[in-house]
């Protein structure tokens, strides 16, 4: 998916992205517990979105700039989070940002998603402080919820009904290789996870039509996207409470002092 279709499946989702559920949120505060940055850190939220990230570092006391490349959750970020520094539309390729003016670089489910991430990867670098902190969240497993592995199974059945460039907005990517290429150092990796009550499946289906998954609905045949939603509802509907079983990696490594 280009980056200009990406930008207008967010501007679409941004009225509901991380309401349904809290979990970007919940992600964003545990990110920022494992990075603990002092009272007055200089951080740039990279692909805000509502502000997960942003609205954890706020609690620590950091001045926080928030960049998106959607102006609709730019807007949302300068609504709900009046205290940050700054809050504009950006493009993660092309930082409209002075060199070295932030000591953290953080970017929440953002950089699987770019179209280049090692193009960004040299504008954070050059925005980063000698000896900053560049770290980024992607999805990742999670450890005993079995009964949830039905639902990335059928993403990787109806991927082949979905054309060519459409669908998932992410790429495959290979973490430490990334930033090491990148020039950074002192890399590190840690796993977190979390539950998430549902009250019941039309909350989690909204759910998935809430953020990046969006992406992959609306690219399938009508009578498919029918079929996968009977099919989760199906699955959710032996589950009794219905918790949500999510997991993410966190990746940070060290610009060069």
């Amino acid at each position: 998916m280009t980056a200009a279709r990406a930008t207008a499946l967010f501007d679409q989702v941004a009225s509901v992205f991380d309401e349904v559920l809290p979990f970007f949120t919940g992600f964003g505060q545990q990110h920022m517990e494992w990075l603990a940055p002092v009272h007055g850190t200089r951080v740039l939220d990279l692909g805000a979105g509502r502000g997960a990230l942003t609205a954890a570092a706020l609690a620590r006391g950091c001045q926080v700039t928030a960049v998106d490349c959607a102006p609709r959750m730019v807007e949302r970020i300068s609504t709900q989070h009046p205290q940050v520094h700054e809050a504009r539309v950006m493009d993660a390729h092309q930082l409209d940002l002075a060199d070295g003016c932030f000591d953290l670089v953080c970017a929440g489910f953002v950089v699987h998603l770019l179209d280049d991430p090692a193009a960004a990867a040299q504008e954070i670098r050059r925005v980063l402080a000698p000896g900053g902190v560049f770290s980024f969240s992607v999805p990742g497993p999670v450890e005993d919820a079995p009964e949830w592995e039905f639902y990335g199974a059928l993403f990787r059945e109806f991927q082949p009904l979905i054309p060519v460039g459409e669908g998932r907005l992410s790429r495959p990517l290979d973490e430490e290789r990334f930033l090491a290429t990148a020039g950074f150092t002192n890399i590190s990796e840690t796993a977190i996870e979390q539950r998430l009550p549902v009250p019941d499946a039309d909350t989690f289906w909204n759910w998935g039509l809430s953020h990046g998954s969006r992406a992959f609905f609306d690219a399938l045949p009508a009578d498919a996207r029918t079929e996968f939603e009977a099919r989760v509802r199906a699955e959710l509907s032996t589950m009794d409470p219905i918790v949500f079983a999510a997991g993410a990696s966190l990746w940070r490594g060290t610009s060069p002092a």
